[in-house]
C-alpha cells in the first residue's frame, strides 16, 4: 500500500506607499496566492483482492488588492483628525481533477497503475470540478477624532459586495461608532496620579457582515456521473439533474451587532492594569443549510434561518509582581462568562435534528435541537435512573414480575435486548437493564419520554499564565479552563449498546468490567446464567452501569459528562546570551527555547480529551464549507490533541 501527498504554495507580496503632501497618505498593497496538490494511493490487492489505485490534483489562486488614502491633522494642540478611505478587491478560484481504477495486471506496480490509470479493467471512474469563482468588492472609510487628548470618537462604514448572492442582495452596508473618555487624564483626577497610572472608559456599537458560504448556493445547480445514465437516441447516455440542494435567491448577509461597554485600568504605573467589559452582541440573517419538504425534489436549502445573541462579561488582570537586577515574576488572567440564547427562528419555535450518531438505531432519533429562548445546542434523550435491581421486582417461581409503580421498557428504547431471565408476557425490564425516568407518567418508557437534557456549552472560560525570569533564563506557563460545559460523550454510549461489531479496547473492556453481569464463570471454565435474586445481587455489589447488550443507541444523561477542565496549554524555558558573547558576532540578541504543548489536563472526563467538538453529520454531501445546525462539545471518534515539542532560536541583528 502507497499513500502519498504533495503540497505546493507560492505567496508574493508588494506595497507601494506615498506621502503627497505632509500628513496625506495613499498606499496600495496586493497579495497573490499559488497553490497545486497531488495526491496518490494504491494498494496491492490486500484488501479486496484487486490492484486499486486513485489520484486527485487540485489548484487554486487567490488575490487580495488594497488601495487607501490616510489623511491626519490637528489643530491648535487641541483637535486631532486621522480620516481614511479605501477600495480592497478579494478574488479566489479552484480546480480539481480525480481519477481512479480497479483491476490493474499483477504485474502492474504503483508507478505503472498511476501513470496508466485508464488501463483499469473495472471500476474506472474520472471527474473535473471548477469551483465558481469567489468576487468580493468593499469600499470603506473611517473618521477618528481626538479632543485633548481625552475625548476620543471613531466612526466607520463599510460597503460590501459578494458574489455569493444573486444581485438583488448582493451589498451589504455596515455602520459602526465608538467613543472613549480618558479618565485619569482629567485635571480632576491630579491627586490620583500617584497610584493611577490610566483609567479609561469606552462605548462602541458596530455591524459586521459574514459570507461564508459556497458561491452557488443562490441559484440552481445541476450534476451529472457515469452513474446517471438515461436511453438517448437508441443509447445510453449521461443527463443532468438537480443535486439536492434548492436554489435561494433570496440569501442576504449574515449581520453581527456588537455593543461594547468597557472601562480600562492602569495601577503604579500600570505595573497592574486590565479591562473589564460588557458585551452583548446579535447576529442575525444566519446563514444555515436547513431540510426542505423532500416532495419539492429538493433535501436542503440555504436560508438566512433566525437570530442569536451573546451577553456576558469579560475581566483581564495583568500583573509585574516582582522585579530586580536578576529576577522578576509577572503574571495575568482573563475570565470571560458567556450566555448565548436562540431569540428567533423562521417558521417556527422549536425546531429537532439528529447527529445520526447511533444510525436507524439511535433513540431518540433527533437528539438536538433549537428552541427560542433557549441556549444553543441542546442535547435531547432520557434521564437516566441507573439500573434495574432484583429489589424492583417481585420473583416467584423464577420469573421476575415488576412491581406496581416502575416503570417498564419498550422495545422503542432497547430494540433487541438479549437475556436469560423468564419474565411475564410483554414486559421488557429485567433486572440490570437501564433506568429511565418517566416523564409523562404513563408507566412505560418511550420514545414520548425524551427531554431537554440541557445545553452543553460551557459558560464560565479562562485562561492565565505565569512568567519567570532569572539572569538570562525565563520560564512561561499558559493555562486555559471551562467550567460549567458538558460533554455529549457518544462513544461512551456506543459502547453501551450491544453493538456485536464494537472493537475490544482496553478502555471498551475496562468500562464493560463494571457494568451489571448475568453471567459468571463456573470452576470447570464453563459460562452459565445468574439469574436467582441473591447471586445477582452478590455477583453485582460493585456494578455501577447497566447490562450493556441492548442493541439501540441511547441517547442517556448518563453519558452528558461534566466536561470542566484545566489545561497546561504550553510551558516554555528559554535561555538569551549573554551580550557580550553575542556582540562579538554582530548578533545583537541571541535567545534558545524548547516548548512544550498540551502537557497535562486536569478533567472528570470520562473520555480522552475533553475539549472536543464533532459534526457526525459531515458537509451533506454538497462540498465544503457547507454549515450545518450546530453540534456543540460532541465526543464521537474524535482525535485526542497531541502533545508537542518545540526547540527554537530567535536571532536579532
Amino acid at each position: 500500500m502507497t499513500s502519498e501527498t504533495f503540497y505546493r504554495n507560492f505567496r508574493g507580496n508588494a506595497a507601494l506607499t506615498w506621502e503627497i503632501i505632509s500628513g496625506l497618505t495613499a498606499r496600495s498593497e496586493i497579495a497573490m496566492t499559488r497553490g497545486s496538490s497531488r495526491n496518490t494511493y494504491y494498494e496491492n490487492g490486500y484488501t479486496n483482492g484487486d490492484k486499486r489505485a486513485n489520484i486527485s490534483r487540485g489548484t487554486s489562486k487567490g488575490l487580495r488588492w488594497v488601495t487607501t488614502a490616510n489623511y491626519m491633522f490637528d489643530v491648535k494642540d487641541i483637535h486631532s483628525f486621522n480620516i481614511l478611505a479605501g477600495y480592497e478587491l478579494l478574488r479566489s478560484e479552484n480546480e480539481s481533477m480525480y481519477a481512479e481504477g480497479r483491476g490493474f495486471p499483477d504485474t502492474f506496480d504503483y508507478d505503472h497503475a498511476i501513470a496508466m490509470m485508464h488501463t483499469a479493467t473495472y471500476n474506472s471512474s474520472f471527474y473535473n470540478t471548477f469551483g465558481v469563482p469567489d468576487r468580493t468588492v468593499s469600499w470603506f472609510g473611517r473618521f477618528n477624532y481626538t479632543l485633548l487628548d481625552r475625548y476620543l470618537f471613531t466612526a466607520t462604514f463599510r460597503a460590501d459586495g459578494s458574489s455569493k448572492f444573486a444581485p438583488n442582495n448582493r451589498w451589504g452596508y455596515f455602520p459602526a461608532v465608538a467613543a472613549g473618555w480618558r479618565i485619569s487624564e482629567e485635571n480632576f483626577m491630579e491627586g490620583t496620579r500617584d497610584w493611577l497610572s490610566n483609567l479609561k472608559l469606552r462605548l462602541s456599537w458596530g455591524e459586521s457582515g459574514s459570507d461564508n458560504i459556497n458561491s452557488n448556493l443562490w441559484r440552481e445547480t445541476w450534476s451529472s456521473s457515469t452513474n446517471n445514465k438515461l436511453p438517448i437516441n437508441g443509447e445510453f447516455g449521461p443527463f443532468y439533474r438537480p443535486d439536492g440542494l434548492k436554489a435561494n435567491p433570496d440569501l442576504k448577509w449574515e449581520t453581527t451587532v456588537s455593543r461594547n461597554l468597557g472601562v480600562d485600568f492602569g495601577f503604579l504605573n500600570s505595573r497592574i492594569n486590565g479591562a473589564v467589559e460588557v458585551y452583548w452582541n446579535t447576529t442575525k440573517d444566519l446563514l444555515m443549510l436547513v431540510p426542505v419538504d423532500n416532495t419539492s425534489g429538493y433535501s436542503h436549502q440555504y436560508q438566512n434561518f433566525g437570530q442569536i445573541s451573546n451577553r456576558g462579561v469579560e475581566i483581564s488582570v495583568n500583573a509585574d509582581i516582582y522585579r530586580n537586577k536578576d529576577f522578576r515574576f509577572s503574571a495575568g488572567a482573563i475570565y470571560n462568562y458567556n450566555r448565548n440564547n436562540l431569540d428567533k427562528m423562521q417558521n417556527a419555535d422549536q425546531y429537532i435534528y439528529s447527529s445520526y450518531w447511533g444510525s436507524s438505531a439511535q433513540t431518540p432519533a433527533m437528539d438536538w435541537m433549537l428552541a427560542v429562548d433557549q441556549p444553543i445546542g441542546i442535547v435531547r434523550g432520557y434521564i437516566a435512573d441507573g439500573f434495574y435491581t432484583t429489589a424492583d421486582f417481585n420473583y416467584s417461581d423464577g420469573t421476575y414480575t415488576l412491581k406496581d409503580g416502575v416503570p417498564d421498557l419498550t422495545k422503542d428504547i432497547t430494540a433487541t435486548y438479549m437475556h436469560p431471565f423468564t419474565l411475564p408476557n410483554g414486559q421488557v425490564a429485567f433486572p440490570g437493564a437501564p433506568k429511565f425516568r418517566d416523564t409523562d407518567d404513563n408507566g412505560k418508557i418511550d420514545a414520548k419520554d425524551a427531554v431537554n437534557l440541557g445545553e452543553v456549552r460551557p459558560r464560565h472560560t479562562g485562561s492565565f499564565h505565569l512568567d519567570f525570569g532569572y539572569k538570562g533564563w525565563d520560564l512561561s506557563a499558559n493555562f486555559n479552563w471551562t467550567y460549567g460545559g458538558k460533554v455529549y460523550n457518544a462513544n461512551a454510549m456506543m459502547d453501551a449498546s450491544g453493538n456485536e461489531y464494537d472493537g475490544l479496547t482496553r478502555q471498551y473492556g475496562a468500562w464493560r468490567a463494571d457494568c451489571y453481569k448475568v453471567y459468571d464463570v463456573d470452576k470447570s471454565g464453563e459460562l452459565y446464567a445468574v439469574t436467582e435474586p441473591g447471586a445477582l445481587n452478590a455477583l453485582n455489589a460493585n456494578a455501577s452501569s447497566a447490562l450493556p447488550y441492548h442493541q439501540s443507541g441511547i441517547v442517556s444523561s448518563e453519558f452528558l459528562e461534566d466536561g470542566s477542565y484545566l489545561r497546561l496549554q504550553t510551558l516554555t524555558l528559554g535561555y538569551t546570551l549573554p551580550q557580550q558573547l553575542t556582540r562579538k558576532a554582530h548578533i545583537s540578541n541571541f535567545r534558545l527555547y524548547v516548548t512544550a504543548g498540551n502537557l497535562f489536563t486536569i478533567t472528570g472526563y470520562s473520555g480522552l480529551d475533553p475539549e472536543v467538538n464533532t459534526n457526525t453529520a459531515g458537509t451533506v454531501g454538497f462540498g465544503s464549507n457547507i454549515r450545518n445546525f450546530p453540534m456543540f462539545n460532541m465526543d464521537y471518534g474524535t482525535y485526542p490533541r497531541a502533545r508537542t515539542w518545540t526547540i527554537g532560536a530567535s536571532l536579532s541583528f
